[in-house]
Parts: structure tokens; C-alpha cells; sequence
């Protein structure tokens, strides 16, 4: 059984989402997971903010729709970053490119399950948390 390494919990409970599903922006090599959310204090709405995640030198991602998740891609991943170990998915990759290039690339299967969005899986050397920002993500970019 795959064990999951808990990275980061998300601020707000992807419950607060103020879009209705997270953005993904791939340019190739880098992967960025954008959310916005309504913050709540003593139950009075604060305003809406935007974060997100950034994944570096991505090798591989993949998204489902809740419709489509089991519990194996809830469990321990709701609204928090896990990496998967001894990832099948990593352990193909690396046998898929192993001889075709002189590089050994960095792997971690990351995973992250957002309410109503769904499972977002990125394979990446590396990820970092995007600051907290007032306000909402620009749909239009």
C-alpha cells in the first residue's frame, strides 16, 4: 500500500471555494494549481483570496473529476498536498525513460483532492506554496 506524506494543508476548506473549480496552468515544465476562497471569521465573511500550488519540473499530471474519484483518491488528501511513496505511476515513468536519456530525473507523485473540483496528481522534482493574496484569480488569463 502506497503510504501518503502529508507536505500541506490548504488555508481554507476547499468547501469555501469561491470558483467553482481550480484553474491548472502548464507551460510545459512548470504546473501551477490556482484556488480562490471565501475567508470566514467568527462566521463573518472576511473578503475572498486567492493561493495556490507550484509544482517544478513536472514530468507527468493528471486530473479527475469528483465524479470519477474513488476513496482511494480522497482519503488523506482532502484539501491537503500528500506525496505518494513508492508511487507505480513514478515507477513506470522512470522505466519508460530509463536509457532514452542520460538524466535521472528527480520524481515525486504529489496529490491533492479539492471539493467539487476533484483529484489533481502531479509527478514533479518539487512544489512550493503561492502567497496568499486578496482577492480572486482572473478567469480570463
Amino acid at each position: 500500500m502506497n503510504m501518503r506524506i502529508r507536505c500541506y494543508t490548504i488555508a481554507e476548506p476547499s468547501t469555501a471555494m469561491y470558483s467553482p473549480s481550480a484553474m491548472v496552468d502548464f507551460d510545459g515544465g512548470t504546473l501551477t494549481l490556482r484556488y480562490d476562497y471565501y475567508r470566514y471569521r467568527d462566521d463573518q465573511l472576511v473578503g475572498i483570496f486567492r493561493s495556490g500550488l507550484r509544482f517544478q519540473e513536472v514530468r507527468a499530471h493528471r486530473h479527475r473529476a469528483e465524479s470519477h474519484c474513488t476513496a482511494w483518491h480522497l482519503n488523506g488528501a482532502y484539501d491537503t498536498l500528500v506525496e505518494i511513496e513508492d508511487s507505480e505511476w513514478v515507477a513506470d515513468l522512470k522505466a519508460i525513460s530509463q536509457g532514452r536519456y542520460k538524466v535521472n530525473w528527480e520524481m515525486h507523485h504529489y496529490m491533492i483532492y479539492l471539493d467539487s473540483a476533484g483529484c489533481y496528481e502531479v509527478v514533479a522534482k518539487s512544489w512550493e506554496v503561492l502567497p496568499e493574496e486578496e482577492g480572486a484569480w482572473d478567469r480570463t488569463i
